[in-house]
């Protein structure tokens, strides 16, 4: 009997330590540092490209239209800003920031 309060008592710890590291994991994420995203655009000597930017330090530097097999920039400002745009919305939503021929195409850049 007395073995039988023991096992009770074990498991009713386990389950409390387990709702504490669930609350404690959850303030932690509330305190995270804050993340700023960006797209800046520059001009290079073979086009137009994006550089991401995490708290103003570059992180992805794209001086070529992704996707394609040749080196060639974006032929204007704005289409290198419009597929910067959409690799950071990858980023934020957690997906792989890679750049198809499809979307390219949505976006009517030539190739």
């Amino acid at each position: 009997m007395i073995k039988k309060y023991w096992v009770y008592i074990v498991f009713a710890f386990a389950v409390l330590i387990f709702i504490a590291s669930v609350f404690y994991k959850k303030g932690k994420n509330t305190n995270a540092k804050f993340v700023d995203l960006k797209v800046k655009t520059f001009q290079s000597p073979i086009g137009w490209g994006y550089d991401i930017t995490v708290n103003d330090s570059s992180t992805i530097h794209q001086d070529i239209i992704p996707g394609i097999p040749w080196r060639r920039g974006f032929a204007t400002k704005e289409e290198a800003e419009k597929i910067g745009n959409l690799v950071l919305e990858k980023i934020k939503n957690k997906k792989l920031p890679s750049i198809t021929l499809q979307e390219l195409d949505s976006f009517k850049i030539t190739k």
